[in-house]
C-alpha cells in the first residue's frame, strides 16, 4: 500500500484529485483521499506502491498537479520520531544528502530546526549534508500532527508545471 503527497494550486484540490484518480484508476480501482485541513495539498492512499503511483501521475497529462512526492513513511509529528524514521530509511552506505522540510501548521516549531537536527543526526553516522548535487534527498513534510518522510535519489521527486515534468 502506498501514499502520495501531491501539491496543487489552492482552491484546485478537487480538480487535481480527479486528475490523479484518472491517472491511477486503471491500476488501482479504489484510491482514496486522506483528509486534512491544509489547502494546496493532497494525501492519496493507493494499493500501488508509492513509486508506482508517482510514476503513473508523472507520466499522465495534468493541469493542476504541481509536485508529486512518493511517501515512504507517515508518522506523528515530533522531532525525535522524525529523526528516528529518517535514520531507519537512510541507506547504510555513506552518501551526500540534502534535507528539505516543509511545515504546515504549528505542531513543530520550525522547518529549519527539523532540517538542522536531522542533518546533525545523519552527519553523526557518516553522511555528508550537501545542498548542491546530493545523491540522496530526504523530504520531510509536516502536515499538522502528521509527518510524511521520503528518502531517495533527487530524480524520484517530480515537479510538473503546466502539465509538463520539470
Amino acid at each position: 500500500m502506498g501514499l502520495l503527497l501531491v501539491t496543487t494550486p489552492c482552491g484546485k484540490e478537487e480538480a487535481a484529485k480527479l486528475e490523479i484518480f484518472d491517472c491511477i484508476l486503471h491500476a488501482d480501482s479504489a484510491p482514496s483521499l486522506i483528509p486534512h485541513d491544509y489547502k494546496g495539498l493532497l494525501l492519496i492512499n493507493t494499493r500501488l506502491s508509492s513509486d508506482e503511483a508517482a510514476a503513473l501521475v508523472r507520466n499522465c497529462p495534468t493541469a493542476y498537479v504541481h509536485q508529486i512526492i512518493p511517501v515512504d513513511l507517515m508518522i506523528k509529528s515530533d522531532l525525535a520520531s522524525i529523526i528516528g524514521a529518517v535514520l531507519q530509511l537512510m541507506p547504510k552506505m555513506r552518501t551526500k544528502v540534502r534535507i528539505e522540510c516543509q511545515r504546515r501548521g504549528r505542531h513543530i516549531k520550525s522547518s529549519q530546526d527539523v532540517e538542522s537536527a536531522v542533518g546533525s543526526a545523519l552527519a553523526s553516522i557518516g553522511h555528508t549534508v550537501q545542498i548542491k548535487s546530493p545523491e540522496t534527498l530526504v523530504r520531510i513534510d509536516i502536515i499538522g500532527e502528521w509527518t510524511t518522510i521520503s528518502v531517495g535519489p533527487p530524480e524520484r521527486y517530480a515537479r510538473k508545471l503546466r502539465g509538463m515534468i520539470q
